[in-house]
């Protein structure tokens, strides 16, 4: 299976660089892995060289802040050699072997539109009485949402095609967020995951990039991510799995 990958990237090399060796960790398809770097030349960058298969795609023109993001992902999509297109955030750590395979294969199999979630976060290191929420949410969780559905799908994690993309006619600097509506007039359902199952594959929380980089001044939004990476690096699994580029504390 054939598929590219599109990663915007600004400045976060700590977890960037465990982002990068956790697709090539545990990605099983032939994946075209495509980094859009939005501060090209900077010291940040020179991680990027630890990984000489992807393919860096330079956006000095990047706009300042979140619309950064947007403007990364369209610059990767025209770039993408395959129709079959991932959007993942640099801050993303993939943790099921085969993710790829199976979520992709889920695509083309059912002839879904896109899969995606409306989650924000993935964790399956928070702390119990959080995943016992989480389970209960799960058990009421509407997988094929229709048209009139609220929240829009998130771009940590977002599977689709170009040619949906296309025919929908939703491009990121407009748009930003996709719709389920605007995926649906695709002709194609669009498959949810819940917080439970975004747990099952990865781990992200949110606003890394603003917060490591200053684009945030949030204090307790910081002391949110802190412990969060705390619990993530001070996991056996992790340890195990991402030993050679985690930071060395």
């Amino acid at each position: 299976m054939r598929y590219s990958l599109i990663v915007p990237y600004f400045r976060t090399p700590e977890i960037t660089r465990i982002c990068l060796y956790s697709i090539f960790k545990y990605c099983r398809g032939e994946a075209e892995v495509m980094v859009v770097d939005n501060a090209p030349g900077g010291p940040e960058s020179a991680m990027l060289c630890e990984f000489p298969k992807i393919r860096i795609l330079d956006n000095p023109s990047a706009p300042p802040g979140s619309g950064g993001n947007f403007d990364a992902l369209e610059v990767g999509l025209a770039k993408a050699a395959h129709d079959l297109v991932g959007f993942l955030h640099s801050d993303v750590i993939l943790l099921q072997d085969g993710w790829d395979l199976d979520c992709f294969g889920r695509l083309e199999k059912d002839r879904l539109a896109a899969l995606g979630t409306f989650e924000r976060e993935a964790d399956p290191f928070r702390p119990p009485a959080k995943q016992l929420l989480g389970w209960w949410r799960h058990l009421r969780h509407e997988r094929y949402p229709g048209a009139g559905a609220s929240g829009k799908l998130q771009l940590h994690f977002l599977l689709t095609r170009r040619s949906t993309l296309a025919q929908a006619g939703f491009e990121f600097r407009r748009d930003r967020h996709p719709s389920v509506a605007q995926l649906l007039a695709s002709g194609g359902r669009v498959e949810v995951l819940s917080r439970v199952e975004m747990g099952r594959l990865l781990w992200h929380t949110s606003n890394v990039t603003s917060l490591l980089t200053g684009l945030m001044d949030d204090p307790k939004a910081m002391a949110r991510y802190r412990e969060r990476r705390r619990r993530l690096l001070g996991e056996a699994r992790i340890r195990e799995a991402f030993g050679p580029v985690l930071p060395r504390e």
